[in-house]
């Protein structure tokens, strides 16, 4: 099978709450996957993941509390505020 453009999607973190307070040493591969897509363009979070809490959405996700709070969510928190075409 051939990888997709924007390479295959890593392991999820094996614990969300590890990193709940504190930014981690150093992002998980999971949340750079995801910060490349979305700065891609090919990847938008879906309504379940907007409209869920911040531990179900870091799970679902596969990232560490702490990078769905800090890195994940503000970035469709500015598609929302941003004006559409």
């Amino acid at each position: 099978m051939t990888a997709p453009p924007w390479g295959h999607k890593p392991p999820p973190v094996d614990d969300a709450t590890t990193y709940w307070n504190q930014p981690p040493p150093v992002m998980s591969p999971r949340c750079t996957y995801w910060f490349n897509r979305h700065a891609a363009g090919t990847w938008r979070p879906n309504r379940r993941i907007r409209t869920e809490g911040y531990h179900a959405a870091a799970e679902q996700l596969g990232v560490w509390i702490w990078e769905y709070l800090h890195v994940i969510r503000p970035l469709f928190d500015d598609d929302e505020q941003s004006p559409t075409t």
